[in-house]
């Protein structure tokens, strides 16, 4: 596993600056994703229409919640991360899209939040979640440096996601790894269940 020492140099000192900063200018983060008319927000539905995507990584995010019986009390949402399949010139899938349209890409980790707006959780899914393409632990570990998402959200007004986002990623990278990991292990028992690992969003 990656120490922490490989993590880019001061990425949890300026993810703690950008939150800030975003609080005093009365956005959040979240705040940032949903439509301005709070009740225009619909469950499912990805925010923004069609994702996220870095002009130059083709990384990509999307924001989204559940129905409030299939999430945590105090839940809102969660972000779904994704690298791009072309990424990927070696590994072999464990699984493949159902959808023969689905996205070309590979889920890397969601990011939950709470009610408040704050992060709570790293997770990994199931692939009936995300219906991508699912690749080892190792291989996804191994171009974690490549998943730059700082202007994915830019082409559709949404300022500052995407630079959170890789900074959260890089401050986090520990325990990134680590549910990867675990997510192949879960995978190789054949252990069901829609979360295949998790970790507490944390900064220490």
């Amino acid at each position: 596993m990656t120490a922490k020492t490989h993590e880019p140099l001061g990425a949890r000192e300026v993810l703690l600056a950008i939150s800030g900063d975003m609080a005093d200018q009365g956005t959040p983060l979240i705040t940032r994703v949903l439509p301005e008319d709070r009740s225009e927000f619909q469950q499912w539905a990805h925010y923004p229409p069609g994702d996220a995507i870095d002009p130059v990584s083709g990384a990509r995010w999307y924001y989204h919640a559940h129905p409030p019986e299939q999430r945590g009390i105090a839940e809102h949402g969660h972000f779904h991360i994704f690298l791009p399949l072309s990424d990927f010139a070696e590994a072999e899938p464990i699984a493949r899209p159902r959808d023969r349209n689905a996205p070309a890409v590979v889920h890397v980790a969601s990011l939950g939040f709470d009610t408040d707006g704050l992060p709570t959780q790293w997770s990994t899914v199931a692939h009936r979640i995300t219906d991508d393409y699912v690749m080892p632990a190792g291989a996804i570990i191994a171009l974690l440096d490549r998943l730059r998402l700082d202007g994915a959200g830019e082409k559709q007004g949404i300022a500052g996601v995407g630079r959170w986002l890789t900074l959260a990623l890089a401050a986090c990278r520990e325990d990134i790894e680590a549910i990867l990991i675990e997510r192949d292990e879960r995978l190789a028992a054949r252990e069901p269940g829609e979360i295949l690992s998790s970790r507490p969003f944390r900064l220490d």
